[in-house]
């Protein structure tokens, strides 16, 4: 385990006790897919959850947040356990990519109900379409702030692409680069737009200042290609 994230979860269980009931790693930190840029995607479920335990873990999350990674998903044990329908695309990547670094692996034999997974899919691509249009008006189209913005989104939108690939009943791969491939299979994509993304993710600028505009519109153009894919095939069945 990484020193750093050693040093976390070794922090939570001092804060927390017996009521720290599990505490979960996933993503690209589990599939072995760590880019130079990327995040450790974590989760914690407790016993008792409330305004007490939040704050045993405030400074060890403050810290943990202060080395650039993202605040813990948090859950109580029981909801947890009830959870397992609502978040379809997360719980399923979860299910397949993980390791416990400390307490009970509560994934291991979980069943999770995927009759609500279109509806999902459907809901996280069109918003994160929605901010993505946002968040390039924020950027006022300075190259720099654009392949940022690109970097920090690529990832999101490989976790909903698995979705959509276990929508169709399609051998989902567990790499962002085998992902996008095996989606454009199905759907005409221009990968090597995905893929200089992704470079991107470790440090790799393949993207020429003067294309940033082109490359952002073949970006953004093929997600919304997926959305529209997913309407269709929405109102064939």
């Amino acid at each position: 385990m990484d020193k750093m994230l050693k040093e976390f979860s070794e922090s939570l269980h001092k804060d927390l006790g017996s009521n720290l009931k599990s505490f979960i790693v996933y993503g690209s930190a589990a599939t072995g897919e760590l880019y130079k840029t990327s995040d450790y995607n974590t989760l914690i479920i407790v016993e008792n959850f409330g305004s007490e335990c939040l704050k045993k873990m405030e400074k060890s999350v403050k810290k943990w947040c202060k080395r650039g990674q993202p605040v813990p998903l948090i859950f109580d044990r029981h909801s947890i356990i009830k959870s397992n329908d609502v978040f379809p695309i997360e719980f399923l990547d979860i299910k397949e990519n993980h390791f416990v670094a400390v307490g009970k692996d509560f994934f291991k034999n979980m069943k999770i109900d995927s009759k609500n997974l279109r509806l999902e899919i459907e809901r996280e691509l069109k918003s994160n379409i929605i901010r993505l249009r946002q968040s390039f008006i924020v950027t006022g189209g300075n190259p720099k702030k654009v392949k940022e913005l690109m970097r920090g989104s690529i990832s999101t939108f490989s976790a909903i692409f698995k979705g959509i690939l276990r929508y169709l009943k399609l051998k989902a791969p567990q790499k962002k680069a085998e992902i996008i491939t095996a989606l454009s299979e199905k759907i005409s994509l221009n990968t090597n737009v995905f893929f200089d993304i992704l470079a991107l993710k470790d440090g790799v600028d393949r993207i020429k200042n003067n294309e940033i505009d082109d490359i952002f519109n073949f970006y953004i153009n093929d997600i919304e290609k997926v959305a529209d894919f997913l309407d269709k095939h929405k109102k064939a069945k």
